[in-house]
């Protein structure tokens, strides 16, 4: 069952840019490039040679799987010609996305790239994935498999640092965070129900559930799965990132 990726994007003249790829494997960071059938657009460009001198304001990314509905979103980011992300951007799944805003809008130039990753959703570990984005507009996303009833770290996809490391000296204001395990993060209480920064002494700065963004284990199990675009958690107050700071995700079948 092959599974595509599609993404809808805005840019502050009023056009939009169509993008997909159905070359993508689970738990894989992959570049979706301009595509579609019948639009005239040409397909197989980056997102900032497609469209240079634009400003994209809005993106939404949304993941089909062929002849099921076993295909649920996990992060998406759009990244700089220097290689650091410039901004996530939230996804879901065949339910419905819409059209949320960035963080920040983006000039597209050459080197300006779309990355999404998907899971598949099944009664086992799952890939734990979170975007956050900080005060400063810096922004980053960290991800693991999880493992059974053990403590594990979550680490910059692009770095493979800690949240510690990459983000020392900023403060989270917002985080999207999903898990797509067809019974949740944790459904026998082995593991803890939602992904949680600690500080160097233990203390804990943050705990917030996953979303699924999407997905269903069967055919017959699509209504309760069908919640669209994973959403941004804005925190009431920021979240301070330090050097020897930890985010673990910790699962319990």
């Amino acid at each position: 069952m092959a599974t595509a990726i599609y993404a809808y994007g805005q840019f502050s003249d009023g056009t939009f840019g169509s993008f997909a790829n159905a070359a993508v494997s689970a738990e894989t960071s992959t570049e979706i490039q301009t595509g579609g059938v019948g639009i005239n657009q040409a397909s197989g460009i980056s997102l900032g040679q497609a469209f240079p001198g634009k400003t994209l304001v809005a993106m939404s990314v949304q993941v089909q799987t062929d002849d099921a509905v076993t295909g649920s979103f996990a992060s998406a980011f759009i990244q700089g010609p220097t290689g650091q992300i410039l901004v996530p951007v939230q996804g879901g799944n065949f339910g419905g996305v819409g059209l949320p805003m960035l963080k920040r809008p983006v000039r597209c130039v050459p080197g300006v790239k779309l990355f999404a990753t998907f899971d598949t959703v099944a009664d086992a570990v799952s890939l734990a994935s979170m975007a956050v984005y900080c005060r400063s507009g810096k922004s980053a996303i960290f991800s693991v498999k999880a493992v059974d009833a053990t403590k594990t770290s979550m680490v910059d996809v692009l770095t493979g640092g800690t949240i510690g490391q990459s983000l020392a000296g900023e403060q989270i204001v917002c985080s999207y965070q999903t898990y797509p395990a067809s019974k949740g993060l944790n459904d026998n209480q082995a593991g803890n129900s939602g992904f949680y920064i600690e500080s160097s002494d233990g203390t804990l700065k943050l705990m917030i559930p996953p979303t699924t963004s999407g997905g269903a284990s069967s055919a017959a199990d699509t209504g309760s799965y069908l919640q669209g675009i994973s959403g941004w958690v804005e925190y009431p107050v920021t979240i301070p990132i330090m050097q020897n700071d930890s985010l673990s995700v910790m699962a319990g079948l």
